[in-house]
């Protein structure tokens, strides 16, 4: 596994959770290597084919490459949901989170709305 960065204050290598290619249904469109943001996918020139080459970069809970596979060729370890409900659970990450989203807010401060903004969610 290539080097990890932490994720929210825990140790992210000590987490298998990354995507693995089924290559009997990958056609090889490359909207997997397109949609990561964190270059856990490389290209084979040989075989025309996505490789996980660094698969220590995959953010723990993302599926978004499997989600924009029109094959379903690229599954994960386990369900996302349940996987970061116990990690967050077992690491209490939580506190750490808090700060970084008031480092981000501090930061970007057109992340923030006024007071009596109209918030839209749909």
């Amino acid at each position: 596994m290539s080097a990890t960065k932490p994720w929210h204050g825990i140790n992210r290598a000590a987490y298998d959770w990354f995507p693995a290619i089924d290559y009997d249904k990958c056609t090889g469109c490359g909207l997997c290597l397109l949609s990561c943001g964190n270059s856990v996918f490389t290209w084979s020139m040989n075989n025309n084919l996505p490789t996980v080459q660094n698969p220590g970069s995959c953010v723990l809970g993302c599926t978004t490459c499997g989600k924009v596979c029109p094959e379903d060729a690229i599954s994960f370890p386990d369900d996302p949901k349940k996987f970061l409900a116990k990690v967050i659970k077992d690491n209490k990450i939580f506190p750490t989170v808090r700060k970084e989203l008031q480092a981000r807010l501090d930061k970007f401060p057109d992340h923030r709305i006024s007071e009596g903004a109209k918030v839209v969610s749909e």
